[in-house]
């Protein structure tokens, strides 16, 4: 069994707000640190030339520069994951943004001996403090979405819902689940992380606020079920082990001192 990081930067600019003080190579050389004994494969997606000669320094198990846009590049990853990775191997799906606590890579590991799937990065809007914005199985009240706990050696696990498309999991899983990472991305321009993981997860018609399209996407997750795909299960430590450095969406006690320098 090998492990991988699958990651992905671009040097392109994204309009949601970023904290400021990191940029994203600070979060590279933090999650080469964070992840001892991965084989680093990147995608440098329309980076430029001084991106470019800084990433070639770096040793990296593969480096790819290619010019496919956000969604051709994930998709190229998980193709490169099932087309030439074992079924035991460990991937770690990862984007330009994230911190990660020193011991993650660890934690990960831990997760994917109890589920599918695993995401160390606890969004807050599963809670239902977060307010406007929350995702939709949060209700009205004060509590969180519907989930089961399991304590772990390294740290208490929950299970949730959905998570962006920075993930892990084993490559036979990741084969198992092609009908919906490879067939689901054909058939658009942009990644949709929600609606790719309610269709493995099928977290059901319980929750708050569920629009139409939600409950037509659930329907068709559960006709799947009945066709004989897996219900997943997705972990999320707590308190997380990661963070997507956009401002409105900090997981809570994830501390950005500790990686300011």
């Amino acid at each position: 069994m090998n492990k991988y990081l699958l990651y992905r930067i671009s040097s392109r600019i994204n309009a949601k707000p970023r904290i400021a003080g990191f940029s994203k190579l600070d979060c590279l050389d933090n999650l080469l640190a964070s992840f001892p004994g991965y084989r680093m494969i990147c995608i440098a997606d329309h980076c430029d030339e001084a991106v470019v000669a800084l990433l070639s320094r770096k040793n990296f198990y593969r480096l790819e520069v290619t010019h496919l846009g956000q969604t051709p590049a994930f998709y190229h990853l998980v193709n490169l994951a099932l087309n030439e990775l074992d079924d035991a191997d460990i991937v770690y799906f990862i984007e330009d943004d994230y911190l990660h606590v020193p011991q993650a890579g660890g934690i990960l590991e831990e997760g994917l001996n109890v589920f599918d799937y695993v995401t160390l990065y606890d969004h807050p809007d599963k809670y239902g403090v977060f307010g406007k914005g929350r995702n939709p199985y949060v209700n009205d009240e004060c509590l969180s979405e519907p989930t089961q706990v399991f304590k772990g050696r390294e740290v208490l696990w929950r299970t949730t819902n959905s998570t962006t498309h920075s993930f892990a999991c084993r490559v036979g899983t990741l084969r198992e689940d092609r009908w919906v990472w490879l067939g689901k991305l054909k058939l658009r321009p942009k990644l949709q992380d929600f609606y790719d993981w309610i269709f493995l997860t099928q977290p059901g018609f319980n929750g708050g606020r569920l629009k139409f399209k939600l409950l037509l996407r659930q329907t068709v997750a559960h006709l799947a079920r009945v066709a004989g795909f897996r219900k997943r299960t997705l972990g999320v430590p707590l308190p997380s082990a990661s963070a997507h450095l956009e401002a409105k969406f900090l997981p809570d006690g994830f501390d950005l001192r500790h990686y300011q320098s």
